[in-house]
């Protein structure tokens, strides 16, 4: 149970995130936010008034993850939610300088809130990073984004070894409904259009909502028998 536990979440601004923000507060979880845009992050914080607190964190600088975790203290349990907007690109058409920031950010970010993380938490805590389904599903065009979510998988696998008996684990989410696609669209026709382009490819014929993936965050957070692993959490998109 994370009842008066203390959890911090990097990425816990939007989307994932945020639902599990709200979820572990909602369990009397003791919360610690963090978030690259100040303004985003005050926005967030009032609407939780005062249940959660936040820190800005820029996951591309060393320095500032250390800060946060040190301004966070013990820690039980931390959640890795970060990632990037990506547009498919062919191999064939890539350039190395237009991809870095893609690894920089989900890989090497995430490697970082790993490293520092582990100096803060409980010797019988958790860490959860966060993938993606383009590590189990090929799909054209997702070359670099698929790399780097299953680098952070074998990432996981490793450092379950290396901070063992401490937890650490992956969310591979498939297509989750953040409210970001097709907004300049009324709600109805929003609807029908992730249904026909999204939800009716699915077994489950529905999308993903972020308060979906938040369980599964929870569920490798309270497992104590859990380490190593990636839950796919995708509608039945890999199998398809």
């Amino acid at each position: 149970m994370i009842i008066n536990q203390k959890i911090a979440i990097v990425g816990g601004t939007a989307g994932i995130g945020l639902a599990l923000a709200q979820m572990a507060a909602d369990a009397a979880a003791e919360v610690r936010i963090g978030g690259s845009s100040r303004d985003r992050l005050d926005q967030v914080l009032r609407q939780f008034n005062s249940k959660v607190k936040g820190e800005l964190v820029d996951v591309r600088d060393e320095d500032s993850i250390r800060r946060f975790f040190v301004q966070a203290g013990a820690v039980d349990h931390v959640v890795s939610t970060i990632g990037l907007n990506y547009r498919p690109v062919r191999v064939s058409d890539g350039r190395r300088a237009d991809l870095e920031d893609l690894f920089t950010v989900k890989y090497w970010g995430q490697f970082l809130v790993a490293k520092h993380a582990a100096e803060q938490l409980a010797g019988n805590g958790s860490i959860t990073l966060t993938s993606g389904v383009l590590s189990q599903r090929s799909a054209e065009g997702f070359a670099a984004l698929a790399s780097v979510n299953a680098a952070v998988e074998a990432l996981a696998r490793t450092l379950a070894l290396e901070f063992a008996p401490r937890r650490v684990n992956v969310v591979c989410p498939g297509f989750v409904d953040t409210g970001k696609l097709h907004t300049d669209l009324p709600a109805e026709t929003r609807t029908a259009k992730l249904q026909a382009d999204k939800a009716a490819t699915l077994p489950t014929r529905r999308v993903g909502l972020p308060q979906d993936l938040a369980r599964a965050y929870i569920y490798a957070i309270e497992n104590p028998y859990l380490t190593g692993q990636t839950l796919v959490v995708d509608g039945g998109a890999s199998l398809t």
